[in-house]
């Protein structure tokens, strides 16, 4: 894996994914797990629901209805050497306990701008909440020792105006650096797998 601890990415990460649709509601989830399979049925993804699709036109997918909660979906694909990803508009309810036992990883970045803002940079080991960073409404950026050697060169302090997207920006290349890849154009062109979830309102 490359190490990038040092590394910026070419492109913005937040204004990237807003490109493609996930603006207004984002959540990722970056598992260390590289069989694909074996993660979709570790979540709970019903089998018969898959499409195999590019995460650019799973994006399509995602944000064509004006309702998110009732067509709420997920799309997984490789991310980097042992990363996999998972990537919707709301998430899943829970992650399953069972995902990342022992010394595998967990990092989480989301959003949801008209109701929440930016949250928490979440990361969980041995499905356990081990570090996070905040999510300031202002955007200033506060690592703890796990985050610290992943934030070198990114603005610690914060802005009115634009804080809170340039934080999204520093934490999704904070997990870009510990997992080995930063977001590009052919991150969504990467195959996988799309499935449907149940509506969100409606869930259990």
């Amino acid at each position: 894996m490359s190490d990038l601890r040092n590394t910026l990415p070419e492109e913005d990460q937040y204004q990237l994914l807003a490109a493609h649709g996930l603006r207004e509601a984002f959540c990722g989830y970056w598992v260390e797990r590289d069989d694909l399979d074996e993660l979709a049925e570790l979540l709970g993804l019903e089998p018969r629901s898959r499409r195999d699709l590019t995460l650019a036109e799973a994006a399509i997918t995602m944000t064509d209805s004006s309702d998110i909660y009732e067509s709420n979906s997920v799309w997984i694909g490789p991310h980097g050497p042992g990363w996999s990803v998972v990537i919707s508009q709301l998430g899943l309810e829970t992650v399953p306990d069972g995902v990342i036992p022992g010394d595998r990883r967990l990092l989480e970045v989301s959003w949801m701008w008209d109701i929440h803002g930016l949250h928490d940079l979440h990361y969980c080991q041995d499905d356990k909440l081990i570090a996070e960073i905040p999510a300031f409404p202002t955007g200033e950026l506060l690592p703890d020792p796990v985050f610290e050697p992943y934030s070198h060169g990114l603005p610690r302090d914060g802005d009115e105006n634009e804080g809170e997207e340039r934080l999204a920006h520093a934490f999704l290349t904070i997990v870009g650096r510990i997992t080995g890849r930063f977001l590009d154009e052919a991150w969504f062109r990467t195959p996988g797998h799309a499935y449907d979830l149940p509506p969100i309102n409606t869930r259990r």
